[in-house]
């Protein structure tokens, strides 16, 4: 009957027909107890899941589909009168693969089938690519933040200890917390919604001071919700000296890691022992709680051809074979929060893709995840071959003479020399960004003397060249990588990175990956392997 209704076939067929399957019961043996009575085929249920993200249905939907249609009850190998399940089962489902690395081990298994099925080799070229995910979230400003975050700790305490909390709250808390902040109109005007906010935030200090007293009920200072309490007010409060609680000023959105490794001049107000002034002290929004609905979304921001984009979720990273015989599939898929750039995840892909098995020829990726530390580090460490751009000297523009591969270095000596043939002084090892550097300056008196100083040095004060080389390895990848990728052999072979475009824009459009359907990291890490496996199929 369903070969009758679909001559031609269709996917969820092809699955049974091709593939024979993709999972079965063994594949799942540890996720449930050996005692109890036998529930619901795991194989049957890790497929129905599959399925509904190839063609990005809800769970009725797909659900409904189990129940009525010809090719679904055909990929299943279910009875005609089979009645199906509840739709609320393959929430449970997920909230199983959501534990530990069972995501992972769930994506690793449909690879498995298909290199089985001879249509993936797990020894060729791979591509990598990353996307924003916005959270399944509102966004809140900070006034906004700090009620909704009482409001959500107030609830989980009169679920855990009714009794308890009554006895600290007045009849005004309902008023004020009674129901979501963004149905309430916040007072206007700098010095009203100052005062407000610092009512809420003498509210939530009577909650954290009671939670944390010995006498209150066990438990409850463990509950999620007072613990995004504590870590909101540390963000958005401080005490000045003389204990008053105050509200702290505007967040910085200039975050980054060299920032914390490094020390910085500082311009604003110290006390005596050198610490910063608590009242202009910032919190890098790497950092900050934006919502307490979902306290593991961060705030975020990227420059695209269609200018800058900021948004609150996360990062999804999507690795896929790209030789030129055979389907390009979706082989690992990586999760991270938003702030995190895309070089950070790089280890992490080149972990998860060893541990399954492949063996890249090459990685193809494009200029987020390609440094001279990272191409070195790849090929040491995994024996993975990097390609893609590394960044031209960012001073280039202002030093049209002399760049900094114009100048030999000899590295036994420890010197370099310009073209004009003036040699410097030893180098000395220095840091730049946290990490190891060789700091080269080349005497002012030779470069005053140079007929060729404004177009080297880029400035009129005299100065001698200053030249910042990488340690020796990462030197020669920067300086031979920048002279590779000016040629038209090297952008023959990078033009097949363009074609994560392409499969971004199929999970993203056809398979709803830019949307959150759920709330956490875990969670969200299911979805976007779930609708991978999809795509795969499709």
């Amino acid at each position: 009957m369903a070969r009758a209704s679909n001559p031609r076939g269709t996917a969820a067929m092809w699955v049974r027909d091709r593939l024979d399957g993709l999972f079965t019961d063994a594949d799942f043996a540890d996720w449930y107890p050996a005692d109890g009575r036998r529930g619901m085929s795991p194989a049957q249920l890790a497929l129905v899941s599959v399925l509904q993200y190839a063609e990005n249905l809800t769970d009725r939907q797909a659900a409904d589909a189990v129940r009525c249609r010809l090719d679904w009850k055909y990929c299943l190998g279910l009875e005609l009168d089979d009645p199906g399940f509840d739709f609320t089962v393959l929430s449970e489902f997920r909230g199983r693969v959501a534990e530990g690395d069972r995501a992972d081990r769930l994506l690793a298994l449909v690879v498995d089938r298909l290199v089985e099925a001879g249509l993936v080799k797990r020894r060729g070229r791979i591509r990598t690519d990353s996307t924003h995910v916005l959270a399944a979230v509102r966004r809140l400003n900070r006034g906004e933040l700090v009620a909704e975050t009482l409001r959500c700790a107030l609830e989980d305490l009169a679920l855990q200890g009714e009794e308890w909390l009554a006895a600290l709250v007045t009849a005004d808390w309902a008023d004020r917390y009674g129901r979501p902040v963004r149905y309430d109109r916040l007072p206007r005007g700098g010095d009203a919604l100052i005062a407000w906010v610092l009512r809420v935030g003498e509210d939530g200090m009577h909650i954290l001071h009671a939670v944390y007293h010995d006498d209150a009920p066990p438990g409850l200072r463990e509950l999620r919700s007072v613990q995004v309490l504590r870590q909101v007010w540390v963000q958005q409060y401080w005490h000045d000296e003389a204990g008053q609680l105050r509200w702290r000023a505007a967040k910085s959105t200039r975050d980054r890691a060299s920032r914390r490794v490094t020390g910085q001049r500082n311009t604003g107000k110290t006390s005596a022992d050198g610490r910063p002034d608590p009242a202009s002290a910032r919190v890098p929004w790497t950092m900050e709680i934006v919502t307490p609905h979902d306290p593991e979304a961060r705030y975020s921001q990227k420059v695209t051809a269609a200018g800058q984009r900021d948004w609150i979720g996360y990062r999804d990273h999507q690795t896929e074979t790209c030789d030129e015989l055979g389907p390009n599939v979706i082989v690992q898929v990586l999760t991270r929060p938003a702030p995190q750039q895309d070089i950070d995840a790089l280890d992490d892909i080149h972990h998860q893709l060893t541990r399954q098995g492949f063996q890249p020829l090459e990685h193809v990726v494009d200029g987020g995840y390609v440094t001279p530390d990272s191409i070195h580090h790849a090929a040491l460490t995994w024996g993975i071959p990097l390609l893609g751009p590394v960044r031209d000297d960012p001073q280039a523009a202002q030093r049209p003479g002399f760049t900094k591969e114009d100048f030999h270095i000899d590295w036994d000596n420890r010197t370099l020399t310009c073209p004009n043939g003036i040699t410097s002084p030893p180098w000395k090892p220095t840091l730049g960004d946290g990490h190891p550097r060789l700091s080269v300056l080349f005497p002012r008196k030779a470069c005053r003397e140079c007929e060729d100083r404004l177009k080297c040095t880029g400035n009129v004060e005299g100065k001698g060249r200053h030249i910042l080389l990488l340690p020796e390895p990462q030197q020669k990848f920067q300086s031979q990588v920048r002279k590779d990728q000016k040629t038209s052999n090297w952008q023959r072979r990078y033009a097949i990175r363009a074609g994560c475009e392409a499969t971004v824009s199929e999970t993203v459009h056809a398979h709803g990956l830019r949307h959150c359907r759920y709330r956490g990291l875990a969670k969200t890490h299911v979805q976007h392997v779930l609708t991978a496996a999809g795509t795969k199929i499709v």
